[in-house]
């Protein structure tokens, strides 16, 4: 909109005194009118701002960090620390410190932890979104403020909301009252860690993927010195109530045992298909070599078979029941139809996505623990399921090792974050950037290929510095010319290279590139074939089934005797007692965390490098 003003011409009808006044009244009158219109721009500028800024809505994912419940809100474009702010009703400080923000700049796909409840309407608010009602805590001696609101999955401002002028100095019996849902389950405790001689802070955090800070805030009264058989709460742990709300425990020291085991097997066998032959069109050359799909997933079956009589021999009895299970719907039916299907101890499979959920739904109305055999990091449960475990390493837990790596080995690099704009990479990418966040790594860099392409990414390096670069992109072509660029800047920049894995499978990518950009790997599964049992083991499997083992084999072998063996030290009830069950495996470390999302799944992550044209173990 244009404002003009128009002062008309007044005769001059008076003068001397009296037309200097009237002269000042006209000037007043004027000036009067510019400062009216001077208001109404900024107005219209404000009304412009309010109109132009994006609507923040608020996140319904509500995740239980240490104990703790925030929403975990994405930067969308628009945002801005006081939008956001405003949407959780909390401060902008508050958003900093909890996110170890720096400045008010925010990046695109910035994943922010909002803590729950620590807003000002004084509503307890609860992550299951449940009716909540209160109840009565006794104070047991050296409970604080901050434990009691862990157990009970609460915040310490929600406590002092329900217990007006209560002081941090908590008596023994003292009575709080404490918020709790009105469907008693599920609900959380303290895991404790009792510490052993020459172990240290670091190395207890290390060990269960926590920085030192993490750790701190468990603890607030933890000194830096720690003496042998002092006890630190390393995190809480889901617990199971029964139908009065109980505890539902296992004594992992005395395990209720049975004399033998029922598991089921749900594995593709394509049965039918046995005598069908898949023949390569495309190149007539490798057609007296054709693939039967009936063989796709039978080395895992194979390996499982050599985990079995190894179990046989230490005396574990187990019933077997393999089923011919894929993702059509007759032998669906017929797999959930069979009568002995709720008789069993464990269930390993699906293979495929299509049925997990009505798998995991199954596997929780009846209390049987299952272990998802369809081997991806992207498998998201639609209920959660307290008996579901899952042995491949989320992408969350993949990037939680990397910054625990860097933090430790790389903190003097020239640390450089390239990514690819889709969904995967870049929530990989803003996952490690959260993480290097909350490890008080010293700084870093955020590059977006798709905008800036190689070239953002090499901008950002230093001629005086190693440069370690996380290339989060996919693409065998893309990738191929991605280091061969990169070659090129080898004799200006120290260069090492950390990749997906799946660039290993790439035809047209050279090795020897991966071999001078000093490439590194990270998975949550590597099979190093210098160990003595990794050897042995393909010596077994190549004498009794003809063959050289893959990697279906061994994770057979692995998933087999770590859970049959649980079976055997815990007996049913094997899923309290499994941060206790350690059993040394071929390919895939199992170190299972427990979360409201995916259950219990692995943490493991491995790191390895590309050398003489080899991979080995780095971590």
């Amino acid at each position: 909109m244009l404002f003009t003003i128009s002062v008309q011409n007044r005769p001059q009808l008076l003068s001397g005194n009296k037309a200097q006044m009237v002269q000042s009244l006209l000037t007043a009158h004027t000036m009067k009118e510019l400062k009216i219109i001077s208001i109404l721009f900024i107005m219209l500028a404000i009304s412009s701002t309010l109109s132009a800024q994006v609507t923040v809505t608020k996140s319904t994912e509500i995740q239980i960090i240490d104990g703790k419940a925030y929403y975990i809100h994405e930067v969308l474009k628009g945002h801005t620390l006081y939008s956001i702010s405003k949407a959780y009703e909390v401060t902008v400080e508050k958003i900093k410190t909890t996110n170890k923000l720096q400045s008010d700049d925010l990046q695109l796909g910035y994943l922010l932890k909002i803590p729950v409840g620590d807003n000002n309407t004084g509503h307890v608010v609860q992550s299951n979104g449940g009716n909540m009602t209160t109840e009565n805590h006794v104070v047991k001696k050296g409970e604080s403020l901050y434990k009691i609101a862990g157990a009970y999955n609460t915040s310490v401002e929600n406590l002092r909301r329900l217990n007006p002028g209560i002081s941090e100095n908590l008596a023994e019996g003292q009575i709080l009252k404490v918020p709790v849902p009105v469907a008693k389950e599920p609900a959380v405790k303290a895991r404790i860690h009792v510490v052993a001689k020459g172990e240290t802070l670091y190395s207890i955090a290390k060990k269960y993927l926590l920085t030192l800070n993490e750790l701190k805030q468990l603890n607030p009264d933890l000194q830096t010195e720690i003496v042998p058989g002092q006890e630190i709460i390393v995190g809480f742990d889901k617990i199971m109530l029964n139908a009065n709300g109980v505890e539902d425990t296992c004594d992992c020291n005395n395990p209720k045992k049975l004399a033998e085991y029922n598991v089921a097997l749900l594995i593709p066998l394509y049965l039918e298909k046995s005598t069908a032959r898949t023949y390569n069109t495309e190149n007539k050359d490798k057609n007296e070599w054709y693939q039967n799909i009936t063989f796709s997933y039978i080395q895992f079956y194979e390996g499982m078979q050599i985990a079995l009589d190894t179990l046989k021999s230490a005396g574990i009895k187990v019933n077997l029941y393999v089923y011919d299970f894929d993702d059509t719907e007759a032998k669906f039916s017929k797999t959930m139809s069979s009568p002995e299907l709720k008789t069993m101890n464990l269930i390993l499979g699906p293979f495929q996505a299509k049925y997990i959920d009505t798998i995991s739904r199954f596997s929780h109305e009846n209390k049987i623990p299952m272990v998802s055999c369809f081997l991806s990091s992207l498998v998201n449960l639609q209920e959660i399921n307290p008996y579901y475990f899952n042995p491949v390493t989320s992408i969350s837990n993949q990037m939680m090792g990397l910054a625990t790596y860097f933090t430790e080995e790389k903190k003097d690099a020239n640390l450089i974050v390239a990514y690819q704009a889709s969904d995967v990479e870049k929530n990989a990418a803003m996952a490690l950037d959260s993480f290097l966040r909350a490890n008080d790594y010293p700084s870093w860099s955020m590059v977006n290929l798709n905008e800036s392409g190689l070239k953002g990414a090499t901008a950002k390096m230093s001629g005086s510095k190693e440069n370690v670069l996380v290339y989060l992109a996919n693409g065998d072509m893309f990738i191929e010319n991605s280091i061969r660029s990169l070659n090129d800047l080898k004799k200006t920049y120290n260069i090492t290279m950390f990749g997906l894995p799946g660039w290993l499978n790439y035809e047209n990518l050279d090795i020897e590139f991966l071999e001078f950009q000093n490439t590194h790997f990270f998975s949550s599964s590597f099979i190093d074939y210098e160990q003595d049992d990794v050897r042995d083991f393909a010596r077994t499997f190549q004498k009794r089934f003809k063959a050289d083992p893959d990697k279906q084999a061994y994770m057979g072998y692995d998933i087999a005797l770590f859970f049959l063996s649980a079976l055997n030290n815990y007996g049913t009830d094997f899923p309290s007692c499994i941060d206790k069950h350690n059993v040394r495996t071929l390919a895939t470390e199992l170190h299972f965390v427990f979360s409201d999302a995916d259950g219990f799944r692995n943490s493991y992550v491995a790191i390895y490098r590309m050398k003489d044209f080899q991979l080995w173990k780095v971590q």
